[in-house]
């Protein structure tokens, strides 16, 4: 029951994910990739703050031993969502959820080649059937990449290294609010980081689209959506819960026909439907984690 429990709270993350990719299109209708990503985490980790500093039971969390660990998989949240954001501006909605969620390969790799964890071949069946559908979801062109398909690219990488930390580290979190907060604290400076390297930076006219996609980055995104992940891989393994994210696709792809007028050809919704029978019989196959050992260090 846990284990579904978990896989519930992961399906309400990838629905808010989802829609982040519509949001974030919206929103760069008047902030651009580093005044938005700076933005949206330092915000929440600034309301998240305040939310468990007002709370007697939670406050003790706001230490140092959180700050500590959650500092690289704050880094690479950070970097994962600046380098996403920034390919917003040359790829669509529906190509930019779909590369992303190519993280399902690098996970289970940084789990065996780096933590030596074992993983039941089965589940490279579903690996492999996920796949498959993110190739169909894709139109099989991923050889035909812009400047937006490379730095999405790029994000799926680090989103794995990020998805494996808090997998290693989730036993040890006893409040996932507090750990948030400190993780959006080091994706805020992880996107400042990369100030001297972004070409442009603007800030126009606030439309209604671009308000409403800024709070649901902030709110939704980043301070629920996230919170709701390092609860559920207190549950989950990494390589279970990164295929759970894959769901963020098909979600995002719903969200960019009816709001961004992006079009779904007949081999799009059997990729979509592969990678929904992935993350359900991945779901099915997997029992709640034992307490890593040894992990203290991370």
């Amino acid at each position: 029951m846990k284990t579904w429990i978990a896989a519930a709270e992961l399906l309400v993350a990838t629905l808010i994910w989802g829609f982040g990719f519509t949001a974030t299109i919206w929103a760069q209708h008047s902030f651009d990739t580093i005044t938005l990503t700076l933005s949206r985490f330092t915000i929440c980790f600034v309301v998240t703050s305040a939310i468990i500093f007002f709370q007697p039971s939670t406050r003790p969390f706001l230490n140092r031993r959180y700050l500590r660990m959650s500092f690289w998989p704050g880094i690479f949240l950070g970097i994962t969502l600046l380098l996403q954001t920034w390919g917003l501006e040359y790829t669509s909605a529906t190509n930019s959820s779909f590369i992303t969620t190519l993280y399902v390969v690098f996970v289970p790799l940084i789990e065996l080649l780096i933590f030596k964890h074992k993983l039941r071949q089965l589940h490279f069946v579903w690996v492999t059937i996920a796949l498959v559908g993110t190739g169909l979801m894709v139109n099989l062109q991923l050889g035909q990449f812009n400047s937006g398909d490379v730095l999405t690219l790029a994000c799926s990488v680090t989103a794995a290294l990020q998805i494996v930390l808090i997998g290693r580290q989730s036993q040890q979190i006893e409040s996932p609010l507090a750990y948030n907060a400190f993780q959006s604290l080091w994706a805020a400076v992880a996107a400042a980081l990369f100030i001297p390297f972004y070409p442009h930076c603007y800030f126009r006219t606030l439309d209604w689209r671009a308000a409403l996609g800024t709070f649901s980055l902030i709110f939704g995104s980043t301070l629920l959506g996230f919170f709701l992940q390092v609860k559920a891989q207190k549950t989950l393994s990494s390589s279970l819960s990164s295929l759970l994210f894959l769901l963020e696709s098909p979600f995002a792809l719903l969200f960019a026909v009816l709001l961004l007028d992006e079009r779904i050809t007949l081999l799009q919704a059997l990729g979509g439907l592969l990678i929904f029978l992935a993350a359900f019989g991945a779901t099915r196959l997997a029992r709640p984690k034992q307490q890593p050992k040894n992990d203290a260090a991370l």
